[in-house]
């Protein structure tokens, strides 16, 4: 019988405020299944920053396969990310801003591509999937007022 060969992913790591992560993944992973070599952190703001660092470099040491590790966090200036961008660097990539379309695109982009490339890839997905509801169904043509 041949040995199933493991696949190497890019880790990823959703870190947020509150319970904002695990709640974002929950929702993902609802969608497209389960998400393989991916962590949570929620930041209870009362902790110390110290073992916040700490948490997130056990988090990254555990989803690193070799293939590096994505961080996404909840807001950019906000406590998870400024932790986060202590790591940035040749193995983490750090998004600011995760929205569930990342998540889901995610799931199936970890495998062929570099870090780099995802992170990029991400980024602009992220972006392309927030909408303005009104100004989509102008062009559709079905913003009908309901006064």
């Amino acid at each position: 019988m041949a040995r199933e060969e493991r696949k190497e992913l890019i880790g990823i790591i959703v870190i947020s405020h509150c319970d904002l992560a695990s709640e974002l993944v929950r929702v993902a992973e609802l969608i497209v299944g389960t998400l393989p070599n991916c962590k949570t952190i929620c930041f209870d703001m009362h902790q110390p920053v110290e073992e916040m660092t700490k948490q997130l470099k056990g988090a990254i040491k555990e989803v690193d396969q070799g293939k590096g590790v994505l961080i996404l966090t909840d807001l950019f200036g906000g406590t998870p990310a400024n932790i986060s961008l202590a790591f940035v660097g040749p193995r983490v990539e750090v998004i600011c801003g995760v929205n569930l379309p990342m998540l889901i695109r995610l799931a199936g982009l970890r495998e062929a591509d570099s870090l780099a490339e995802v992170a990029s890839i991400i980024k602009e997905y992220g972006k392309r999937h927030i909408s303005l509801a009104s100004e989509v169904l102008a062009r559709s043509g079905q913003n009908q007022s309901h006064s």
